[in-house]
């Protein structure tokens, strides 16, 4: 997975497995449906790096692993 990852990216990423943008504000709100939970995941907005440990932290809401992340990412 690149380590520099922005927002732009990860709501990309969310999107591609069915988790969309609910609220706006200082952090961006997404829910949504994965594997049959439903999920809500908060990413910081317009970051144009995020760290690695918050990466983590969105992934384990979203319920996927980094490397089902990394796949998605490479495969766009």
């Amino acid at each position: 997975m690149p380590k520099n990852l922005s927002s732009n990216d990860v709501a990309w990423i969310l999107n591609q497995i069915g988790i969309t943008l609910k609220r706006c504000s200082k952090e961006d709100v997404y829910s949504g449906e994965y594997q049959g939970k439903n999920r809500v995941v908060i990413v910081p907005r317009n970051k144009q790096s995020i760290p690695q440990g918050t990466l983590s932290s969105i992934w384990r809401q979203a319920g996927i692993t980094t490397e089902i992340a990394d796949k998605i990412w490479r495969n766009r």
